[in-house]
């Protein structure tokens, strides 16, 4: 077994028991995702280059493995909820944190 073998459980299991539910993706062409897990976080803080104070964003984290692509307009559905993907916050090749409204 190769580490990426262990990291790839090892992400699995953090999912599982960490994950905030599942959620819905949906692509700005219309293709969908279902049964993302997901970990939302409505008061992220984010320092922009230029600014002097943080700014409170909302941010939802996706695994990478079920969503390797995205761009800004696609759609992620949480109970009910759509909220618009704006960009990338962090992605460490494992989990990728978007910026929602």
């Amino acid at each position: 077994m190769t580490f990426r073998d262990l990291t790839r459980r090892l992400n699995a299991a953090v999912t599982d028991h960490l994950a905030d539910g599942l959620a819905t993706y949906r692509r700005a062409n219309g293709e969908t995702i279902a049964g993302v897990p997901y970990e939302l976080d409505l008061s992220f803080e984010v320092y922009r280059e230029g600014d002097q104070l943080p700014t409170s964003v909302k941010a939802v984290e996706i695994p990478v493995a079920l969503v390797p692509t995205y761009q800004r307009g696609d759609e992620i559905v949480i109970d009910g909820k759509t909220w618009e993907v704006l960009g990338t916050l962090t992605d460490d090749g494992d989990f990728r944190q978007l910026e929602v409204g």
